[in-house]
Parts: C-alpha cells; sequence; structure tokens
C-alpha cells in the first residue's frame, strides 16, 4: 500500500473511532439524561459509560447543553422525522398530506417516549433546556402551519378558525404533552393514536 493509501485508510479509522465515540457518548448522555435529569446530570459518569474521558465529550459536543441539543438531534435522526414531515409534504392532495402528517408526528413520538417526557419536563423548569427544546417545538410548529395553510388554500378550515389559529391549535393538540396523554389515559401506543387525532381535529378543519 502506497503511503497515501495509509493515510486514507488511517483517515478512515479515525472517522470510524471518532463516529463510534459519538454513538456511545449520546447513548450514556440519553441513559443519564432519563435517571438524573439535565441538572444532575454527570458528564464524568456519561465519560465513563461512554469509554472515553471528560475532554472527548467537550470536544465534540462544547458544553454539556451542547450535549442535550445532540441527544435531542439523535432522537430526530433516529426517528428519520424530517425526512417523513418532506415525504408528507409531497403528497399532493392536502388531506392526505396532512392525514401523513399528523401519522408521522405519532410515529416520531412513539420512537423514545421515556426521552421525550424527560425533554419536555426539562424545558418546563430549566430555562437552557428550554431553548433547546422550544427551537425544535417552534420547527414543528412551522410545519404544522404549512400544512395548515395548504389546507385553507383548498376551503378546508372550519369558519371559527383562520390559518393562524387552525395552526396553533393542531400543533397543540398534536404535541406530544397532549398525544402522551391521551395515549396513557387509552392505553394506546403513541404510533396508533393518529385516527383518534384526526377525529378531534376534524372539528378545526373539514377532512371529509
Amino acid at each position: 500500500m502506497t503511503s497515501a493509501g495509509h493515510d486514507q485508510a488511517d483517515r478512515g479509522l479515525r472517522a470510524a473511532g471518532v463516529a463510534r465515540n459519538r454513538r456511545n457518548i449520546l447513548a450514556a448522555a440519553r441513559k443519564h439524561l432519563i435517571q438524573a435529569g439535565f441538572r444532575k446530570l454527570s458528564l464524568d459518569q456519561v465519560a465513563k459509560d461512554a469509554g472515553v474521558t471528560r475532554v472527548t465529550i467537550y470536544r465534540q459536543f462544547t458544553s454539556k447543553l451542547g450535549l442535550l441539543d445532540a441527544v435531542a438531534e439523535d432522537l430526530a435522526q433516529r426517528a428519520n422525522l424530517v425526512a417523513g414531515i418532506q415525504a408528507a409534504a409531497a403528497v399532493d392532495d392536502p388531506v392526505a398530506a396532512f392525514k401523513v402528517m399528523v401519522a408521522e408526528l405519532c410515529r416520531f413520538w412513539s420512537t423514545d417516549p421515556d426521552l421525550l417526557r424527560r425533554l419536555i419536563s426539562l424545558s418546563a423548569v430549566d430555562p437552557e433546556a428550554n431553548r433547546v427544546i422550544n427551537d425544535r417545538e417552534q420547527w414543528r410548529f412551522e410545519q404544522v402551519a404549512k400544512f395548515v395553510q395548504r389546507l385553507a388554500d383548498a376551503g378546508r378550515l372550519r369558519t371559527t378558525f383562520d390559518a393562524q389559529q387552525a395552526g396553533v391549535a393542531i400543533g397543540a393538540a398534536t404535541g406530544f404533552p397532549a398525544c402522551d396523554e391521551m395515549a396513557n389515559r387509552l392505553r394506546l401506543s403513541l404510533d396508533q393514536l393518529d385516527r383518534l387525532l384526526l377525529a378531534l381535529l376534524s372539528g378545526v378543519v373539514r377532512l371529509d
């Protein structure tokens, strides 16, 4: 093997090692975040469980808040949330697209509800965590608003609502806290909730 070949192989091994360390850190951080919460999250313990040093965590994530953001992003990537919403948006019929979007959100909520419960509870009491979660919730509300606007353009809103009101109402109703509460009380899994949600949301938009 040439010198260039050796260098390329070494870079590949280093990249694989970095990716493996990242996966291990995120898995350990998820576990300890659920168990201890953000304030009591010990980076030393995360590092120990991940088989890395504390310096490695700071090198990859900069801070504990950066690690929290990465855990939330990892959840979205594991669930292919962005791709799912994009696939829903690509559906031509606005009613069908809206139904796919609601199903995608329910599927996403079902990916890791234990982590989502911890993230939502953190956002309610911790200003730093709130910024991380609120940015992601803002993105979700913006996506919902786009689907609602398509329904509004098609004359599908109930007369009680304008597009902004409908978007906020639907965004709240399809959020994790509301969905988790309904699923728990009805003893349903979150990914089985879309039919019930669509029936409820038919009071805001016409889906027939």
